[in-house]
């Protein structure tokens, strides 16, 4: 059947075209001469795109229906499957498990050793950082002992294999810390630099208070050990810890304030950091891989949103997230967590599951557990 159609708007293609003769064309772009008819000439000019359109058409139609009848098109899934990491981490009181980061199914656990006894910070006093890729993974632990009020972190590295199991644990990658409790991790991609902070502390009354000592971040690297440390002269925490690509910058929140330091800068405190988008109250934040944006999540009620922002003039590019709260309680992101590639996010809050984002796609992987007596729900921890 094709073969015949083709041969019938063939010959009707020829006949059209040995009507063209050389004086009926011109250079494409060239205006025709005003003084000179042009009706006939459009007539057969038009008629080989015409014809050739025909042909297209018909002879296209007729073969997706021969296709089609023959079984041979294979059939195209309504949503694309989701790239990027195949594993992620979180933390919970009652442990550390790998999750499938495209459905949220649990597919090993982690054998750590039993929480210390003690006062930790939720969930189970654990940080978790990755390097971006679904396979490498740090773990801290902080747990405060009751009798001296001093807390003390052990640090882990985990990996999975392709089936998200375990295929690594490895424990006191660093040695244990002690003073305050940690309130964030970060590795960088290729794993070879370690970022933790310490949380400041406040000591004395009346005229005596002071800082002993303020807020801390420390810098490790991992093959040799050496490390570096910058202070704050606050008590408040340093939070939201990412690295760029580079391996130099860090992203961090201090207060609500959204920085980056340059770990290779001269200094010993965060005032050489550079803040990022004044005024924005962040609750959390992350640096993009190449270092160029800064996604901030901050609440101004009824509304909380994820906004994009430069980081060379912290110009606001975009609002990523937006959602809206009408409840007593105030809602807040509290983990935004890009991957190696820059491509794909983790996100979460207080009265959000734990979801990943990809090109604008939100797919939900873990919701939030039992409310809490004040109304939010237990805050999630993860990384790939």
């Amino acid at each position: 059947m094709t073969s015949w159609l083709e041969g019938q708007l063939r010959d009707a293609l020829t006949a059209d075209a040995e009507q063209i003769r050389q004086e009926t064309l011109r250079p494409a772009g060239q205006a025709a001469p005003r003084t000179r008819t042009v009706v006939p000439q459009r007539r057969f000019a038009l008629a080989v795109p015409l014809a050739a359109a025909l042909v297209v058409a018909v002879i296209g139609t007729v073969a997706a229906i021969v296709a089609a009848t023959a079984g041979t098109t294979p059939a195209v899934p309504a949503t694309s499957p989701l790239a990027g990491p195949r594993f992620l981490l979180t933390a919970a009181n009652d442990g550390v498990t790998v999750h499938d980061a495209r459905t949220g199914k649990i597919t090993s656990r982690l054998d750590l050793p039993p929480t210390p006894q003690g006062s930790f910070r939720e969930p189970g006093g654990y940080l978790l950082a990755g390097a971006g890729d679904g396979a490498t993974f740090y773990v801290a632990q902080s747990v405060q002992s009751r009798e001296t009020q001093v807390s003390s972190t052990k640090f882990y590295r985990a990996r999975v294999d392709d089936q998200g199991r375990v295929a690594e644990l490895v424990r006191d990658v660093i040695p244990e810390v002690t003073g305050t409790t940690a309130s964030s991790l970060a590795v960088t991609h290729d794993g070879t630099r370690l970022a933790y902070s310490l949380d400041g502390k406040v000591c004395g009354q009346g005229k005596t208070l002071r800082f002993c000592p303020g807020a801390r971040l420390t810098v490790v690297d991992l093959p040799t050990g050496t490390t570096r440390t910058w202070t704050t002269n606050a008590a408040e925490q340093i939070e939201s810890l990412s690295w760029t690509a580079d391996r130099r910058t860090l992203g961090l929140v201090v207060k609500t304030e959204s920085r980056i330091l340059d770990t290779t800068a001269p200094g010993t405190t965060l005032a050489s950091s550079q803040v990022i988008a004044p005024g924005t109250q962040a609750t959390t934040a992350t640096i993009s891989p190449d270092g160029r944006s800064m996604l901030i999540g901050h609440s101004r009620p009824p509304r909380y949103t994820v906004d994009e922002y430069s980081v060379p003039d912290g110009r606001k590019i975009r609002t990523l997230v937006s959602r809206s709260h009408d409840g007593d309680n105030m809602a807040r992101w509290n983990l935004i967590r890009y991957d190696a590639t820059g491509h794909h996010l983790l996100l979460a809050g207080n009265f959000e599951p734990l979801s990943r984002v990809d090109d604008g796609r939100i797919t939900p992987l873990l919701r939030p557990g039992t409310p809490q007596p004040l109304g939010s729900r237990p805050e999630i921890a993860a990384a790939w």
